[in-house]
């Protein structure tokens, strides 16, 4: 299995909650080879600013939120977001300066041209073997996935 950072991007938020919840049942499925770590999401306005969505509206991930999901999402978001993404680190017990040192910068500026304003974009940190069950709960769901390379 591989370690990555999964970015999943929908035309709106039900899609990607929809899509969130499918990918989180992959986790307790003990079918494939898939082990979930963290994850968050956010929404980019129109506008484009980031914006973390709320755990407490409907909670998809308990206290996995945070690690390079929270990271990246402070690090879209700029320094009003910092808060953000340090916050979603701590809730899982890790010292933001780590979590910044292990986010691929390339990629998280990959991201910010990937998820287009107006759309949502769930972000997981994953164990991932076969790829496949992943891509398939986002594009049922009118997604498309991007990967970390490792």
């Amino acid at each position: 299995m591989t370690i990555r950072t999964i970015v999943a991007v929908f035309p709106n938020s039900n899609s990607a909650y929809t899509a969130a919840s499918a990918i989180r049942a992959l986790r307790s499925s003990g079918k494939i080879d898939f082990s979930l770590k963290a994850g968050a999401m956010f929404r980019k306005d129109e506008k484009g600013n980031v914006i973390p969505l709320e755990e407490k509206e409907r909670p998809l991930w308990g206290t996995l939120a945070g690690g390079v999901a929270g990271a990246l999402i402070g690090f879209l978001a700029g320094p009003a977001g910092a808060a953000t993404g340090a916050a979603a680190g701590a809730t899982s017990g890790l010292v933001a300066d780590a979590v910044g040192a292990s986010l691929d910068v390339d990629f998280a500026e990959n991201v910010a041209t990937w998820v287009r304003p107006g759309e949502t974009a769930v972000v997981v940190e994953a164990n991932e073997g076969n790829t496949r069950p992943v891509d398939d709960a986002v594009r049922l769901n009118g997604g498309r996935v991007y990967r970390s390379d490792s």
